[in-house]
């Protein structure tokens, strides 16, 4: 592990080094570049000064030169001060800049002689700088001869090679920008632009030996670049740093040239170095972590590695789970459908597929042969389910699954409790034809075979009225033989008669038991249903003395139900919570709305139903009446008929205090399409 960490240390050591190497490369690239680029741009200045000069002197004639003297003054802010001489040295003709300020005279004039000098052993020629005393502006004289005259011009450095000091703008970084005449005479490019010196101005008294150093190194016509040392760059004013010094000539014509030298802090080298040795610094850092957690991690590898084998195992339990549980839907015969929230079958299991079912379409077409009633009732289970995410249940639904098949089915939504992207809820259809078949073939079988203790039961409950008229009978014979008519005969009459309407009670209730009748739903008015029936027992609770209260608004959800078969539930319900009660007793009957259910509850205050009669009281022939005043068969038949509207019955009774039953049927459902 340390040999690692030697090898990672060395690795970036010489990372390092070659990073400082590259970089100072670089930079001395972009010195010599940068140098080569000034260089250019004081060549083409120099030469148009050089052209302006050749301008003044090509007019023969004083007024013409007069008039270009002043365009070409006009036209450079740089020059202060334009000549035209004769051959002797005499002004001609003389322009000096307006906006300029004024240069002193006897400076000019003494420059100008000298210059003249040296003109008349060359065609051209450049004077040393002009000093202007404290202000110290760096003036320079321009001069040009063919023969018989001369121009000669008066430049301010400063402003003809302002351009060169926008080059030179670098935030934050030291750098120095010198011409270094053929005389030796050092030009400061690098000024600022009213004239005056940068803050800290090159000390030509102390760095004269590195302005020797300089010009000895950039002899030649070749451009380039060189590393100073930490003294040559404090002379040059850019403190105690490395420096790089960038070279490059301007030729002045024949072997005359001027040399341009910048002398730029390497300061972002070193930056760049600290940058990386940072970098070292942190990389061995990181280095000496992972070596110190590599230990670390292979025992966290070797408990992974158990991890892995333990969720292989369960991965494969699962698939194998999975892999079952799609087989048992693909085979059960259930009706499998998956729907997305804007209930569009995804899919089905092989069952509904085989019916017809079609997935990757609205629940209408993809269960075509179902008519517009049956979809309305799935999809407002299914609504009921996505609203209350809770399952929900149809029990006794008749759907066409398959064109001209009519079958009993049980549906079930099945909301997810985390609904995936596809499929939000599960639509089971349970195809009960068959059981429902099996259990109306067996309910009757069992009817029939209860035929012997039927017909004793009814063979007691008509054998008392029977001889209660007879004996009445006997006695109405008599009376009239003897020629006894009265209130007597009346009273005969009239309990033959009460008589007779109990046998026809008994046999229309045997009737009812022993025959399916068929179910004609329509909407039904659940006020309306409970006031027909209580107005129908009106006189039977005035006679009990027993009150009824109705309380049920008309705002109330209608019903689905078959009007004469819900009256028969209603008025045998009333019925017997009338004969519950004693005088002065209670009855009410109310009706609320339950998701897509109405209840109506109906109470009484009478004297209950014990604990252990409970699950008995909807066996037929089975009361809690005192012999002879019931048959057994009310509730029984009650239940039948609310249980085949797809509905329930329940009874809570407490011994003593009273009873109620609650009867819930399926609400009425709006025209398909049509708002609730």
């Amino acid at each position: 592990m340390v040999g690692v960490v030697g090898l990672v240390f060395l690795l970036a050591f010489l990372d390092l080094r070659r990073e400082q190497a590259h970089a100072l490369d670089d930079f001395i690239g972009e010195q010599a570049s940068l140098a080569r680029s000034i260089a250019a741009t004081m060549s083409a200045r120099l030469e148009l000064v050089s052209r302006d000069l050749q301008a003044a002197l090509e007019p023969a004639e004083e007024e013409q030169a007069g008039a270009v003297l002043r365009k070409i003054v006009a036209r450079d802010s740089s020059y202060l001060e334009l000549d035209l001489l004769d051959a002797s040295g005499v002004p001609l003709r003389q322009e000096f800049a307006r906006a300029a300020p004024p240069i002193s005279h006897a400076l000019v004039v003494h420059a100008r002689a000298g210059l003249h000098a040296r003109l008349a052993t060359s065609s051209s020629a450049i004077s040393s700088m002009l000093d202007q005393g404290s202000g110290r502006r760096q003036l320079r004289l321009f001069g040009l001869h063919d023969g018989d005259r001369a121009a000669m011009v008066a430049v301010d450095m400063d402003l003809l090679f302002s351009d060169v000091r926008g080059t030179l703008r670098a935030p934050g970084v030291p750098v120095r920008c010198l011409a270094i005449d053929d005389s030796g005479g050092v030009l400061e490019l690098d000024a600022a632009a009213d004239g005056s010196l940068r803050s800290n101005p090159f000390d030509t008294a102390h760095g004269s030996a590195e302005i020797d150093a300089l010009r000895s190194g950039v002899t030649g016509s070749e451009a380039g670049a060189s590393l100073l040392g930490r003294t040559s760059a404090d002379a040059m004013g850019l403190g105690r740093r490395l420096a790089v010094a960038g070279f490059s000539p301007v030729p002045l014509g024949g072997d005359r040239r001027w040399t341009v030298v910048i002398i730029t802090s390497a300061s972002r080298v070193r930056d760049r170095a600290r940058f990386t040795a940072w970098r070292l610094a942190v990389t061995t850092a990181l280095a000496s972590i992972l070596v110190a957690l590599f230990g670390g991690a292979i025992g966290r590898q070797q408990r992974r590695e158990l991890r892995l084998a333990e969720a292989l195992k369960l991965a494969e339990t699962t698939a194998a789970l999975r892999e079952r549980s799609e087989k048992m839907i693909e085979v059960i015969p259930i009706g499998v459908l998956a729907l997305d929230a804007r209930q569009r079958v995804v899919s089905a299991n092989p069952y509904l597929m085989d019916r017809g079912v079609r997935p990757g379409s609205p629940l209408a077409a993809a269960l075509p042969s179902a008519s517009v009633d049956e979809i309305a009732i799935l999809e407002a289970l299914l609504n009921e389910a996505r609203d209350t995410r809770q399952p929900r249940d149809r029990i006794g639904l008749v759907l066409h699954l398959s064109k001209g098949e009519r079958r009993d089915i049980d549906a079930y939504a099945i909301p997810l409790g985390r609904p995936l992207s596809d499929v939000d809820c599960f639509l089971v259809l349970h195809d009960r034809t068959e059981i429902r078949s099996l259990e109306r073939n067996l309910v009757r079988a069992e009817k029939l075979a209860t035929i012997g203790t039927l017909a004793a039961g009814v063979a007691h409950e008509m054998g008392t009225p029977l001889g209660i008229i007879s004996g009445r009978a006997e006695q109405l014979l008599a009376r009239i033989e003897e020629g006894e008519v009265g209130e007597l005969a009346r009273k005969n009459v009239a309990s033959i008669l009460a008589q007779v309407d109990k046998v026809s009670t008994t046999i229309r209730q045997l009737l009812d038991f022993a025959r399916v009748r068929p179910i004609k739903t329509e909407v039904v008015s659940t006020s309306q249903a409970l006031s027909g029936a209580a107005a129908l027992l009106e006189p039977h609770f005035r006679q009990a003395q027993v009150s009824l209260d109705v309380g049920v608004k008309p705002t109330v959800a209608p019903l689905a139900a078959d009007p004469g078969q819900l009256e028969q539930v209603l008025v045998n319900l009333l019925m017997n919570a009338c004969d519950a009660c004693a005088a002065g007793g209670h009855v009410w009957a109310r009706a609320h709305v339950l998701g897509e259910r109405v209840v109506i509850e109906i109470s009484d205050d009478g004297a209950g139903i014990a604990k252990e009669d409970l699950p008995m009281i909807m066996d037929p022939f089975f009361t809690t009446k005192k012999r002879g005043q019931g048959t057994g068969l009310g509730l029984s038949i009650a239940a039948d008929i609310v249980k085949n509207h797809g509905g329930a019955l329940e009874v809570d009774s407490v011994l003593g205090e009273g009873t109620t039953v609650r009867v819930s049927l399926p609400k009425a459902q709006p025209p398909h399409g049509a708002r609730t």
